[in-house]
């Protein structure tokens, strides 16, 4: 089979997703949900159980906690996904995300070295092939590159054939692009469905970062083994904070606000002897005042004892030596 690349791969895949894929794979709902039986209520709950949780005693180096930095390099693949009709015409919705890889992408690595510190960056598949001389910064500066769909792809809309395509072209992008296989994924826009981790441990991922099941790793068990995971949460994502959307109730935030609420997060997870993953976006948190607040954070979270900051992999790696 030949590979796509470019515009003709990403608008082929967006039409079809949004066209053909939403109808053929929706939800079948029962007429009366409420009927379920024990049975059948038990079959959904048990379709994915969370295992051991991998709480440390202690963290390398006898760390209290461990912080994770890792940036979602979309570009323009989400909104390509979601609206593929008005980004035919809308420039400025465009450019709006062109601001990650044009801008946002390379402050993020000045302050990632200036601070001496490694990051995880899970960046589509389209995002690679359309901004390869970013994504090669990424890697050529020795920080980690996990997946993130192939067009920033929200997987509840896909079925498990699907599902595998897409991730099977993903990785394909990222190994003859970028030379890299990567240990980790993050689901565009977090979306995970049931069988999501089993496929990730058959296509041999280490870890998945889009669940908020605790606040420090723990592990998944899947029919093909126990997959860790990373977890996140809103709290500690950029994009709720700082996104401008018409028609929402949340006003852009005060970087200074924003700072004080990660930092007494990161406080309180201190104690907790918890796992700080912060999320962030190129296009929004390269803003030269918001790429000031992840310093001004790093720098705060420096001062306090027995901090290991990580990539998302080396906590990954350290969690599965702890089982």
């Amino acid at each position: 089979m030949k590979k796509a690349s470019g515009w003709a791969f990403g608008w082929a895949l967006i039409f079809l997703l949004a066209i053909v894929w939403p109808a053929s794979g929706q939800e079948q709902k029962p007429d009366k949900p409420w009927l379920l039986t024990l049975d059948q209520i038990n079959a959904i709950v048990n379709a994915v159980r969370a295992g051991k949780d991998l709480t440390p005693a202690v963290w390398p180096n006898g760390a209290k906690m461990a912080v994770a930095l890792s940036f979602d390099f979309d570009a323009e693949s989400g909104f390509l996904f979601r609206e593929p009709a008005k980004a035919r015409r809308s420039l400025a919705d465009l450019e709006e995300r062109r601001f990650g890889p044009r801008v946002g992408v390379d402050r993020i690595l000045r302050l990632l070295d200036r601070l001496k510190l490694k990051a995880t960056f899970f960046i589509p598949g389209w995002t690679v092939e359309n901004h390869l001389a970013p994504s090669k910064r990424i890697r050529d500066a020795g920080h980690e590159i996990g997946a993130h769909g192939n067009v920033h792809e929200a997987v509840s809309v896909l079925d498990e054939a699907q599902e595998r395509v897409v991730l099977a072209q993903q990785l394909a992008i990222l190994k003859d692009h970028l030379g890299v296989v990567p240990a980790g994924y993050r689901s565009p826009s977090w979306d995970v469905n049931v069988w999501t981790p089993g496929l990730l441990k058959l296509h041999g991922f280490r870890y998945d970062s889009s669940l908020m099941g605790n606040d420090v790793p723990y592990a998944l068990d899947t029919p093909h083994g126990s997959l860790t995971e990373i977890p996140v949460q809103w709290i500690m994502d950029d994009a709720p904070l700082f996104r401008h959307v018409y028609g929402s109730t949340n006003a852009i935030a005060d970087p200074g606000r924003v700072l004080q609420m990660w930092s007494k997060e990161f406080a309180a997870m201190h104690k907790e002897n918890g796992c700080f993953v912060l999320t962030c976006h190129p296009f929004i948190s390269g803003r030269a005042s918001r790429v000031a607040l992840i310093e001004d954070l790093a720098r705060f979270m420096r001062r306090q004892p027995g901090v290991w900051f990580a990539t998302c992999d080396e906590v990954a790696r350290w969690h599965e030596a702890a089982r």
